[in-house]
């Protein structure tokens, strides 16, 4: 069984703060290049929201442009979550630990590889017809 370490739970969740925050920039930018008010008032709110309030702000914002960068918010959040009630880097399905290098990839993943394998055949036979 591989263990995170202290060290690298710190860097994981120094990594996660920095994606979050960019993510807000990000999305702020986008609303403050829009012509509507609403957005640029929002884009204000979020520059100055601490991070819990600028996730349920993102959130209620209901816009294609930056629907993918929202879900990427929530995602970083809830690894952020799980690293503050010890749960970071075990799978959600399986309880098992989740490869090292597996989270190196990609810091918010919540499944080890056989647990997303499974549950990405299962939602693409869930399509089928």
């Amino acid at each position: 069984m591989i263990e995170i370490d202290q060290s690298q739970l710190d860097q994981y969740q120094k990594n996660l703060i920095q994606s979050l925050e960019k993510s807000r920039s990000e999305i702020s930018e986008i609303l403050l290049r829009s012509n509507h008010s609403s957005h640029i008032l929002a884009a204000k709110q979020i520059q100055k929201a601490s991070n819990d309030e600028m996730i349920e702000l993102v959130s209620k914002l209901d816009l294609p442009s930056i629907s993918h960068k929202v879900a990427k918010i929530n995602e970083i959040d809830a690894a952020l979550n799980n690293i503050q009630i010890g749960l970071y880097g075990l799978c959600s399905d399986c309880e098992e630990e989740i490869n090292v290098e597996r989270l190196n990839a990609q810091p918010t993943t919540h499944r080890c590889l056989d647990c997303d394998t499974k549950y990405k055949k299962q939602k693409h036979n869930h399509f089928k017809l």
